[in-house]
């Protein structure tokens, strides 16, 4: 019969080595899921404008006038798997980042962060040149098309990010991983008789 697992515990059974493990604090498998979320958010958004096919062939002709229909569908059908294939890739590397990150990996953390800071910056820098710039100037700088529907969708995502480092950085949430920094006391071994002292 196995020993009944734990499910606050990181790494599994009441026994072991992981048993001395400190309990894995909800709030932060509550920004492991906000980050998880602020991923699939982006998916979601971009899926939705990827289906836009007419709008994608009218702002691809206004940037590349000298394309065939033929080239210019090609040039679509790219950007559409490009995209979609970043974005799916990017919420992997988000599950990976959290998973290690509930698991007292304190890079993934400052990983995670690095990551959550250029976002903020990013959509802020937009709302800022929209403000000063306007729509049809920030489009003629930079030849990308910004809506208003993408700053508010790019304020959201950033809100939940913003959250989800919020909570990594509570007392609770340090504390967790100044545990694990802990050197651990060594185990015994334990023969498969039983006696923690037999070699």
């Amino acid at each position: 019969m196995t020993a009944p697992q734990n499910p606050d515990r990181v790494g599994g059974s009441d026994s072991g080595p992981a048993a001395d493990r400190p309990a894995l604090p909800r709030l932060l498998n509550v920004a492991r899921w906000l980050w998880i979320a602020a991923a699939l958010l982006g998916l979601v958004r971009a899926y939705v404008q990827l289906s836009d096919r007419k709008q994608l062939s009218t702002d691809l002709r206004a940037a590349l006038p000298d394309l065939s229909q033929t080239q210019l569908d090609d040039e679509i059908n790219g950007l559409i798997m490009f995209n979609l294939l970043y974005l799916l890739a990017l919420l992997a590397l988000y599950i990976s980042l959290t998973t290690r990150m509930t698991q007292g990996k304190n890079w993934a953390r400052v990983v995670l962060t690095v990551f959550g800071g250029f976002g903020a910056f990013g959509t802020l820098g937009t709302l800022l040149l929209m403000s000063q710039l306007g729509q049809a100037e920030l489009m003629r700088l930079t030849q990308v098309r910004v809506d208003p529907s993408d700053l508010v969708f790019g304020a959201l995502v950033t809100a939940v990010e913003v959250a989800a480092l919020v909570l990594m950085f509570l007392p609770e949430s340090n504390r967790f991983f100044r545990e694990f920094k802990r050197p651990r006391p060594p185990q015994p071994y334990v023969a498969p008789g039983g006696d923690p002292f037999a070699r």
